[in-house]
């Protein structure tokens, strides 16, 4: 027989007769009806899953003379050869015996099993389509295949170790007004909370970054826009452009054809500062946007990061 819910079997072991008593449901959890079989310490372990008789045998061993109470969980196999998970408990009862019960939990246990499984299926569903729903609005907004977007929320989440949906949803819910002329914009700024350190390698055909190298001073002319689609190119040339000046100790970053200063150059920029200090380099921010995004002359917004070891 099959148990249908929980059940709790009654058991007791008189020590000095040798005998056991079991009530009706210590039977009927081991599969058989009452009376139809003689309770025994054996019969009782020949339904204990071999691995688990050990620790079975001693909690019953102990229950003998302790009248603190042992309980262990195991799995009993019936006699239709079905596996329940039960908890079984007992105690010296005082009067030359062992009493306990038996607890079969398995309706309970599979239940339980069956309602996680159920969320964790809504929940990946769910999931799965926000995550569509936010690649294809990257793939609009930046101009991206479906890897390179996929990419981005993905590099984000591994960053900050937040779930790769929550991001989606941040997307999704950064547009939910619709798409714009400042989307592009909306996403750098919400992305950036969480933006990606090394995004997909997709260039964007609005951005051109040309490196100069001579004299004193290396200079790395920008123009275009930059977001988080093509930020990569933008801190590679960076990086290597402070590379080859450790000898001069001076690179500037000419953004004054960058029509606007967004998350995306910001958190660029400020990789590039961590990076000057640890390698004493002077490095000097030269540009912004004018309003419009037109450039604004270099005297009116020239700032300069400067940092030495």
């Amino acid at each position: 027989m099959t148990a249908t819910s929980t059940q709790v079997g009654r058991f007791r072991f008189d020590r000095a007769s040798g005998r056991w008593w079991w009530s009706d449901h210590m039977f009927l959890i081991h599969g058989v009806q009452p009376g139809d079989v003689v309770p025994t310490s054996e019969l009782l372990l020949t339904h204990v899953q071999r691995h688990d008789r050990a620790e079975v045998r001693e909690v019953l061993d102990r229950s003998v003379d302790e009248r603190d109470p042992h309980a262990c969980h195991y799995r009993l196999v019936d006699m239709s050869g079905a596996t329940h998970r039960v908890v079984l408990a007992a105690a010296c009862d005082g009067d030359g015996g062992v009493s306990g019960f038996l607890v079969d939990f398995t309706a309970a246990h599979d239940a339980l099993l069956a309602e996680r499984v159920n969320a964790e299926l809504k929940l990946a569903l769910e999931s799965h389509a926000a995550i569509d729903q936010a690649k294809g609005i990257l793939m609009l907004t930046y101009g991206v295949d479906e890897d390179a977007a996929f990419g981005i929320l993905k590099q984000s989440s591994q960053r900050h170790n937040v779930r790769l949906r929550e991001v989606a949803g941040r997307v999704v819910q950064a547009v939910a007004v619709g798409l714009g002329s400042m989307t592009r914009e909306l996403l750098d700024e919400t992305l950036c909370r969480t933006s990606v350190q090394q995004p997909p390698p997709t260039r964007c055909r609005h951005l051109d970054v040309q490196t100069v190298c001579g004299g004193d001073e290396s200079i790395v002319r920008v123009s275009g826009s930059v977001d988080l689609s093509n930020r990569d190119e933008l801190a590679d040339a960076i990086t290597l452009t402070m590379l080859g000046a450790l000898d001069t100790g001076r690179v500037t970053v000419d953004l004054r054809g960058v029509g606007r200063i967004g998350p995306a150059v910001v958190d660029v920029l400020t990789a590039a500062l961590r990076r000057s200090t640890a390698q004493g380099i002077t490095l000097t921010i030269v540009g912004g946007g004018g309003p419009g995004g037109a450039p604004a002359p270099a005297s009116t917004h020239r700032s300069s990061i400067s940092s030495r070891s």
